[in-house]
């Protein structure tokens, strides 16, 4: 694991963390999941780290992040963009797992100008089906759990969707850069008003706009996104979205399968720069 540079960019009251480790162009930009933050990249990195200039940022409310009173997706995509700016990376490659690919579709939608091509790595295409009525509320964490110290909480630790994933000791260590000292001993990073975003409608409304490049990483296993995902973005674009799939990995295929998952970022990395016919900007 090479060495990363560490900074922070305000951006609307915030200080929004990053890491970097420079390296040759196009740069990549790497954007967690729900809950998460940079770490969750870290044995990913080594295999793009030399090829490309990469940065992997905390999304407010996240990591190292600042806090805000509330949050938003189009908060969380211009905090992306303005990362960019002050670090002067030039049209990059965005990457994001989860809910961070669909915040990275919301960077690349808000200014296509700046972002070269864009690699979903096991987000959702489409919403499911809900109910009919009025939405209710999101449920989210109530009050900050403490625990004694970080291997308490490295043990409470858990996932969500939940999943055995085939690295435990990637999980461990995601686990125990999850926490913070917090009054009587440490608690969790990610702030729970966060939740008020991520469990409401409206999610996939990002991947609108989408012109750059598509390429889509899916777990095999996955408890959120289909066989279909590629299928079901090509329809929505009306261009061919490459799609490959690390078989045995789930929802947290960072964590499952790393010489698998790097692989097919690899790949799709190379289906963005240089796309076939069909794929690229409309």
């Amino acid at each position: 694991m090479p060495a990363a540079e560490r900074g922070t960019v305000p951006v609307d009251g915030a200080d929004v963390a990053w890491e970097r480790w420079p390296g040759g162009a196009p740069p990549v930009v790497l954007v967690h999941g729900t809950s998460a933050h940079t770490g969750w990249w870290h044995d990913t990195v080594p295999v793009l780290a030399g090829r490309h200039d990469v940065v992997a940022v905390d999304l407010s409310g996240h990591g190292d992040s600042g806090r805000r009173a509330g949050y938003s997706m189009a908060g969380w995509s211009a905090e992306v963009l303005a990362v960019v700016t002050a670090l002067g990376l030039q049209r990059p490659v965005l990457v994001g797992h989860s809910i961070g690919g669909l915040v990275a579709a919301g960077a690349a939608a808000r200014d296509p100008d700046a972002v070269s091509g864009l690699v979903l790595l096991d987000s959702i295409a489409e919403e499911p089906a809900r109910p009919p009525g009025p939405p209710t509320a999101p449920a989210r964490p109530r009050g900050t759990r403490v625990f004694a110290d970080v291997d308490e909480a490295v043990a409470a630790y858990r996932l969500a969707p939940p999943q055995e994933v085939g690295d435990p000791a990637a999980l461990a260590r995601v686990a125990a850069g999850s926490v913070r000292a917090v009054p009587g001993g440490v608690g969790w990073k990610v702030d729970g008003r966060i939740f008020d975003v991520v469990l409401r409608p409206g999610l996939t409304d990002s991947l609108d706009g989408v012109r750059c490049p598509v390429a889509v990483v899916r777990g095999g296993r996955s408890a959120l996104v289909g066989p279909d995902a590629a299928q079901v973005l090509a329809r929505r674009w009306g261009r061919p979205v490459p799609q490959h799939t690390v078989a045995g990995a789930g929802h947290h295929l960072m964590l499952d399968d790393v010489a698998g998952t790097q692989a097919a970022l690899l790949a799709a990395l190379d289906d963005v720069l240089t796309p076939s016919p069909g794929i690229g900007p409309r």
